[in-house]
């Protein structure tokens, strides 16, 4: 699993300054079968960087002889914020 997130850790290291890319997360599941990443663009600006990404995937999961199973483009319907700080 450590090889998974270091290969995903090198692909979001080149998405850094891509135009429109605002952050992001690698996710691993509880039983260490998983790799989920996840960004987070600007309005459509992941259009122009689609093909990159693409690429970058691909290269991730074929360096641990995994397999891209599914990507998905979400627009963010509600913002969940965490509490502030000794609000409970």
């Amino acid at each position: 699993m450590d090889e998974a997130v270091e290969a995903f850790r090198e692909a979001a290291s080149q998405l850094s300054g891509e135009e429109g890319l605002e952050g992001g997360y690698i996710l691993t599941d509880a039983e260490g079968n998983s790799v989920i990443s996840l960004t987070f663009w600007g309005t459509r600006a992941m259009d122009a960087s689609e093909a990159h990404a693409a690429r970058l995937r691909r290269e991730a999961a074929q360096k641990v002889d995994g397999a891209v199973t599914s990507v998905q483009y979400l627009d963010v319907a509600v913002e969940i914020a965490a509490a502030a700080p000794g609000r409970g």
